[in-house]
């Protein structure tokens, strides 16, 4: 079977003429903090599982997503030096916007719903006193209406139309609280 490079976006695959295209295979370490740090530095997801991809057993990246500097050519067989994390990753251009890609480290997506999160709080409050002081507005129009009124300054015609627009605006906001 065939190994093909885990990062999305490659297509290196391990072939007898592989090693001599200087392409190397590389399959991820077995200590999990090491293998969390390759994965985190991959911004996969998996998108059955609806988490982080997790490599398994026999999946490798190629040698194209490490740096130089991050191969030991001392030795006949080129390693990886101890501790190096992969860090070149040119996914397409339309892979880069789809849930396959992480783009940030979960710790700094929790940052960014929190703060979501204190904006959409802080929306609300704005829209609750909009609402207040529409309807003290409402209030003191209705209070306007009668004066005018009772004081034979509007008809009474006038007056009933004025009281059904204050009626309608007052339901409408009356709605928009209950949607919120």
């Amino acid at each position: 079977m065939v190994k093909c490079c885990s990062a999305i976006g490659c297509a290196s695959r391990c072939l007898p003429n592989s090693k001599l295209k200087g392409l190397t295979f590389h399959v991820f370490p077995t200590d999990e903090n090491m293998k969390r740090k390759w994965v985190l530095a991959m911004k996969r997801l998996d998108v059955n599982a609806a988490g982080i991809w997790e490599p398994k057993k026999g999946d490798v990246l190629c040698s194209r997503h490490f740096k130089k500097t991050d191969f030991d050519r001392s030795a006949p067989n080129i390693k990886l030096k101890p501790g190096v994390i992969p860090s070149i990753f040119d996914s397409p251009s339309h892979l880069q916007e789809h849930s396959y890609s992480v783009m940030d480290s979960p710790k700094k997506l929790k940052l960014k719903l929190d703060y979501v999160i204190r904006e959409l709080e802080d929306a609300k409050e704005s829209l609750r006193n909009v609402l207040d002081r529409e309807k003290q507005f409402q209030k003191s129009l209705r209070k306007t209406i009668r004066e005018l009124k009772d004081e034979c300054l509007i008809s009474q015609e006038t007056a009933n139309r004025l009281e059904a627009f204050c009626w309608e605006c007052c339901q409408d906001s009356i709605e928009q609280d209950y949607i919120s």
